[in-house]
């Protein structure tokens, strides 16, 4: 029944696009190709960016089944997180008054919050960031400058795209901005609850690109893994598998660069963990602002994309599925 559902849902459109480029990479058959993406399908529940993203074409049976897929994590989660609980990470405003004793920054909520405290946010942070309340991928996301503008219209433009959502805008921390300056830089940290421990399953960094305001890997950006002690050693990667060594934007080194604070976000992760219990598996999303360390966003259905780049894992291709179900299911 679910690979009936997926059938419905595919975007062929953009899933031909994507075989082109494996065959491209591969110089196989198209038809070699086609035939093995939808057998990686039934066996492995590997889609078809699965496919492409992990470089199933250049992997064997034994290697492939090592992998967390689009199916794999779907049963992660389900086991894990109560979705009665999804909209404190999901929604925006929800996120930011749960976890307000480690948010650094104001907001407002248009949908809940009158029009005067909009105002007075405003006249408080003059440049600030629009979102949707439900957003995903950094998309609709816009940095706003009131500086000449109608307040009263700029509230109703506002209202009009759905971006309900006002935070006062983060001012990065140099060390990050030296990176790239456009975006906030992100550390992603995956973490999961057992009782009264919290085991750190995956560490990645993700970079703007482009001159755009977002990070986010879908969305134009690079990100890459960082060791424990928290050093870049690994290549930078875009969305289209493209290696960095140092930012293509700005020049700055990314392989050798060693995250601020690591440690302390380390730290602050796990205690962020231990907030919501019925949600023990969440992805966040750190920064670190010239206020400190900041969280912009946890979610609850940590996105796996970024966790088995061919560039990023050891030389036997292995990925990371019986690592995190030696945690998951122990």
């Amino acid at each position: 029944m679910y690979f009936i559902k997926r059938l419905f849902s595919i975007d062929f459109k953009r899933m031909f696009s994507i075989l082109k480029k494996i065959v491209k990479r591969s110089k196989k058959p198209y038809l070699y190709i086609l035939i093995d993406v939808i057998i990686c399908g039934f066996r492995y529940g590997a889609g078809y960016m699965d496919y492409f993203v992990f470089n199933f074409e250049e992997l064997n049976h034994v290697q492939r089944k090592t992998y967390i897929t689009r199916t794999i994590n779907n049963e992660y989660v389900k086991y894990l997180n109560n979705r009665e609980y999804y909209h404190l990470f999901s929604h925006k405003p929800d996120f930011l008054r749960t976890f307000k004793d480690f948010i650094k920054r104001d907001f407002v909520d248009l949908k809940t919050q009158s029009y005067e405290e909009y105002v007075e946010f405003v006249k408080k942070h003059p440049v600030f960031m629009a979102k949707p309340t439900d957003g995903m991928c950094g998309y609709g996301i816009e940095v706003v400058d009131s500086k000449d503008k109608d307040i009263k219209e700029l509230y109703e433009l506002c209202m009009s795209k759905g971006q309900y959502l006002l935070e006062e805008k983060i001012v990065q921390d140099k060390r990050m901005s030296d990176v790239y300056p456009c975006s906030i830089n992100t550390l992603r940290i995956v973490t999961l609850r057992k009782g009264d421990d919290v085991h750190i399953l995956f560490r990645a960094i993700r970079i703007g690109n482009n001159g755009k305001v977002v990070d986010n890997f879908n969305n134009g950006g690079l990100f890459t893994v960082v060791d424990e002690d928290g050093v870049i050693r690994k290549v930078a990667l875009d969305k289209e598998g493209i290696e960095y060594t140092h930012h293509p934007y700005t020049g700055h080194e990314i392989v050798g660069f060693k995250v601020p604070c690591f440690d302390e976000i380390i730290e602050q992760a796990k205690k962020m963990a231990m907030v919501v219990p019925q949600i023990p598996f969440v992805g966040w999303d750190f920064c670190l602002s010239e206020k400190g360390i900041d969280v912009v966003e946890g979610n609850e259905y940590p996105g796996y994309d970024i966790y088995q780049s061919k560039q990023h894992l050891e030389s036997d291709r292995i990925g990371l599925k019986e690592k995190f179900d030696k945690v998951i299911y122990s």
